[in-house]
C-alpha cells in the first residue's frame, strides 16, 4: 500500500489542481510558461559540470569531482515534450552520481512546438554514438522520465534500426509511450490520476510529432518492435494516465518472447520516483541496482 507521504502528495496535488494545469499545456506554451532550471549552487559544490552546445542546445555533463568510473548515464528528462528540466531532475542526476561514481550526460534536446521529433533524434543519435565510441556501449545507460522515457525507448529503436550497438541498459520511468493517447483504458486512469490531464499530453504529442506518423515507433515507440534491445527496466504507478500503455508494452514484449524488468507500484502517481517519499528512495535503490 502507498505510503502516508505518497498518499499526502496526492491530496497535495488535487489541492493544487495539478491536472488543470497539465491540461492548460496549449495556453501555457503560448504564455511562455515552461518549465527550465540549471543545476544548483548545491549539485555544483558537489560535482563538477560542464556544458557545451550542440546543434544550438546545451548538454550538461555532471560527473564525480574524483574516482569517477566508467559508467556514463544519458538522462533525458520529462516534460510533455514542451517543457526543459525540473529541480527534481538535477537532484535524481546528482544521487546517482554521487552513488554511482558515473557521469551523467544531459541533453537540454529541442523542444516543441519551435522544434519536433527529426530535430531530436538529430541531436541525440550523434550525441549517443559518439559517447559509445568513447567509453563502451557497455557503459552506457539510457535512462529517461515521461517523454523523456518515450524518447529513451525510441531512440534504442532507432539505433538498433541503424545498426549500432545498444546501450547497456534502458531504464524508463513513467515513460510516454503512445503520443496518441489512443489507449481505451486511459480514461478509467485518467479519473484517478491528480497530475497528468489527456487534454494537455495531447497537444505535447501533437507539436513534437509535427510532420510524421503520430504511431511511428520514433515518436510512440509501444508500436515499435522490442526484439534486439538492450535490457528494459520500467517503472510505473497505477494512478498514472499512462499506465495503460506500460502494461501494454509489457504484454508486447511477452507476445516477442522479450523479457522487461517491469517494476509497477501500486497507487504511486506520475514520476513518483523524483518526490519524496519511500516509494522513491526503494525506486532509485533499484535503478542503482541496475545499473551496477
Amino acid at each position: 500500500m502507498p505510503s502516508i507521504q505518497a498518499k499526502l502528495i496526492n491530496v497535495v496535488l488535487y489541492v493544487l489542481r495539478m491536472k488543470r494545469t497539465s491540461n492548460r499545456m496549449r495556453e501555457r506554451v503560448a504564455n511562455g510558461d515552461r518549465t527550465y532550471t540549471e543545476p544548483s549552487r548545491r549539485v555544483h559544490r558537489k560535482h563538477h559540470i560542464s556544458k557545451k552546445e550542440v546543434n544550438g542546445h546545451l548538454v550538461w555533463t555532471i560527473a564525480p569531482k574524483e574516482n569517477a568510473g566508467e559508467k556514463h548515464v544519458i538522462y533525458l528528462h520529462g516534460g510533455a515534450y514542451v517543457n526543459s528540466f525540473a529541480s527534481q531532475h538535477w537532484a535524481l542526476m546528482s544521487k546517482l552520481v554521487e552513488t554511482l561514481k558515473c557521469t551523467v550526460v544531459a541533453p537540454n534536446y529541442p523542444h516543441a512546438p519551435e522544434h519536433c521529433v527529426t530535430d531530436v533524434f538529430d541531436l541525440l543519435v550523434p550525441l549517443y554514438n559518439e559517447l559509445a565510441a568513447r567509453v563502451g556501449s557497455s557503459n552506457v545507460t539510457l535512462m529517461g522520465d515521461s517523454s523523456g522515457g518515450g524518447i529513451s525507448l525510441a531512440l534504442a529503436q532507432r539505433l538498433r534500426e541503424d545498426g549500432y550497438d545498444q546501450p547497456a541498459q534502458i531504464i524508463l520511468l513513467s515513460p510516454w509511450l503512445d503520443a496518441t493517447l489512443s489507449n481505451p483504458e486511459i480514461a478509467k486512469f485518467d479519473k484517478v490520476d491528480p497530475f497528468l490531464g489527456v487534454e494537455g499530453l495531447k497537444y505535447g504529442g501533437e507539436v513534437y510529432a509535427r510532420g510524421v506518423d503520430p504511431r511511428s515507433y520514433l515518436v510512440s515507440p509501444v508500436y515499435g518492435s522490442l526484439k534486439n534491445l538492450g535490457p528494459i527496466t520500467l517503472f510505473i504507478g497505477t494512478r498514472d494516465i499512462l499506465y495503460p500503455d506500460c502494461r501494454k508494452l509489457w504484454n508486447n514484449a511477452e507476445a516477442e518472447g522479450v523479457k522487461i524488468n517491469y517494476r509497477e507500484y501500486e497507487g504511486m502517481v506520475h514520476n513518483w520516483m523524483l518526490g519524496p517519499m519511500p516509494e522513491a528512495k526503494h525506486a532509485i535503490a533499484e535503478i542503482i541496482d541496475t545499473i551496477k
